[in-house]
């Protein structure tokens, strides 16, 4: 059964020209030679300081007037995001837009979809992100909390306007999933991000919780018993309850965890599809 989610709350960040590879190429922690019009991969884009102001998927754009480099952003950062990625280019031959594109999620097998560009989440066999406006035919709609607890569960960080500056790369797992090159060469906030990975052990990482309360909001704290100890980076409803992922101390692991100061709301450890380094 194929299901589509409207993903209203996403806008699709493109950057043509002919400088757009060697210009993005100087932003993000991912090397844009990896990024294909099939497949995304996923990027960070870090301030000067090492903390990100974006995280998420990186593809080849199909446009009508040619490809671009294409960024999957959250909609209440888009115009931000923009506006701080035009400050960048300079003289460069580039030019960074937001697509007008309708954009929608695809779970399960994907089939035929007109003119519209469907392309393969990182990861992940059965989700599609489906560029422009042709639905396939026979697929269900689905609440966008479907889409969000696949992501939740996939442990893919997003960042939104209240966790802009909060994180290194690798405190949302970036490293893990493929998301920094360590051998692409200098771009922005490049130098505390190798920092990190050569002065030894990531002291915060991204953790999956389940909670039988509402969804926490980002940028919500953790509790443990010694007070707050983590962050929370994104999250869905679930079956019973909600789920989260939140960068956490992890000198505080095993827990327990709370959602409030006064310990009357428990948030349990889940599992994540990759593993996190001691």
């Amino acid at each position: 059964m194929l299901r589509s989610v409207p993903l209203d709350d996403l806008r699709i960040l493109a950057v043509t020209g002919s400088d757009r590879a060697t210009f993005l190429q100087g932003q993000l922690t991912q090397d844009v030679a990896a990024a294909s019009a099939d497949t995304t991969v996923m990027a960070g884009w870090a301030d000067s300081k090492g903390r990100l102001v974006f995280a998420g998927h990186l593809f080849v754009a199909r446009l009508p007037a040619g490809e671009a480099l294409a960024l999957v952003v959250p909609a209440e950062t888009a115009d931000a995001l923009l506006k701080r990625l035009r400050l960048y280019i300079l003289r460069a031959k580039a030019q960074a837009t937001l697509l007008d594109s309708p954009l929608a999620g695809l779970i399960g097998p994907p089939g035929q979809s007109g003119d519209s560009q469907t392309v393969r989440l990182h990861g992940q066999d059965e989700r599609h992100l489906l560029v422009g406006a042709a639905t396939p035919t026979g697929a269900i709609t689905s609440p966008h909390s479907a889409w969000q607890l696949a992501n939740i569960r996939a442990g893919l960080p997003v960042i939104t306007a209240a966790t802009t500056g909060e994180f290194v790369p690798q405190m949302v797992n970036l490293d893990l999933i493929g998301g920094i090159s360590f051998t692409k060469g200098c771009y922005t906030g490049q130098e505390i991000v190798a920092r990190m990975k050569y002065l030894g052990r990531v002291k915060r990482r991204m953790l999956r919780f389940g909670t039988a309360t509402s969804p926490p909001p980002p940028g919500a704290a953790l509790y443990a018993g010694r007070g707050p100890v983590g962050q929370v980076v994104t999250s869905a409803p679930a079956e019973s309850g909600s789920e989260f992922l939140a960068v956490v101390v992890l000198d505080d692991l095993p827990g327990p965890f709370f959602l409030d100061e006064a310990r009357t709301l428990p948030a349990h450890r889940l599992e994540l599809p990759y593993e996190i380094p001691a």
